[in-house]
């Protein structure tokens, strides 16, 4: 974005503190509108948090700190739309880093592919971790909050129905139907629920883990098949509990 390029120009060369970082940016309230225009755009349902994908997404986060980055104040690629509480209460300047790469260990949901590090079970809810990443993400962001986990629950039924109500459509070659349907869906919070389902649907089994033949024969028919970039997984080798912190051997709190 121009706008950011010159507001990033106006910060000084040396000496550039947190303080300053953020004075600058709570001064910028043109290119703070803009910037959130064009991430709502770019946010799954209607305007959703990045993080969790169910509530509504009211603040920009700069996923590296300022207190860490006073430099990437104005990067287009530390900003991301945030709820209240992954913002605020969950993440606030929480940032931890590998010890040995110096990465980040929290995922970038606009850069990296969450399925590498993270497992949605569809009967429970919760979010189960792949990666030490995965499994600080889920900490750090507490996505296995109740609330959550009982958003997801109704959100599998609710994708379900719909689907259901797709394939029938289909069957009476009511195809634009059908496709509205689908839009409507995936307005809906918890984008994530559908985007498991369509993981799933591109497995040969998927009709029996889903328990429902006419959903899944509507997801490969309105998203192609597969519904899905193929990624390499790795093997789950344990439950994610609450008081997880696998990841922790692997940090360097930031």
């Amino acid at each position: 974005m121009k706008l950011l390029a010159q507001a990033q120009a106006r910060l000084p060369e040396f000496g550039l503190t947190e303080k300053v970082a953020r004075n600058a940016w709570n001064a910028a309230d043109g290119t703070r509108a803009r910037v959130a225009t064009a991430l709502r755009t770019m946010a799954s349902g209607i305007e959703r948090c990045m993080y969790c994908s169910e509530s509504l997404g009211t603040a920009i986060d700069h996923f590296e700190p300022l207190r860490l980055a006073p430099h990437r104040v104005f990067d287009w690629y530390n900003h991301l739309l945030a709820c209240s509480f992954c913002n605020s209460h969950a993440k606030g300047g929480t940032f931890p880093k590998d010890t040995a790469t110096g990465e980040p260990l929290i995922i970038d949901p606009t850069a990296d592919e969450p399925a590498r590090h993270l497992r949605l079970s569809l009967t429970s809810g919760e979010y189960h971790c792949l990666t030490p990443r995965g499994c600080a993400t889920i900490d750090v962001f507490q996505l296995n909050r109740g609330p959550l986990r009982k958003g997801r629950l109704d959100a599998v039924g609710q994708c379900l129905d719909t689907l259901a109500g797709c394939a029938a459509l289909l069957a009476a070659d009511d195809t634009a139907g059908a496709q509205k349907r689908m839009l409507r869906l995936r307005r809906q919070p918890l984008a994530d629920v559908l985007q498991e389902l369509r993981r799933i649907a591109d497995r040969p089994s998927a009709a029996v883990i889903l328990g429902d033949e006419a959903a899944v024969e509507a997801l490969r028919a309105l998203y192609g098949q597969p519904v899905a970039k193929p990624v390499f997984i790795p093997q789950q080798t344990s439950r994610h509990q609450p008081d997880c912190r696998s990841w922790k051997s692997a940090s360097a709190e930031g």
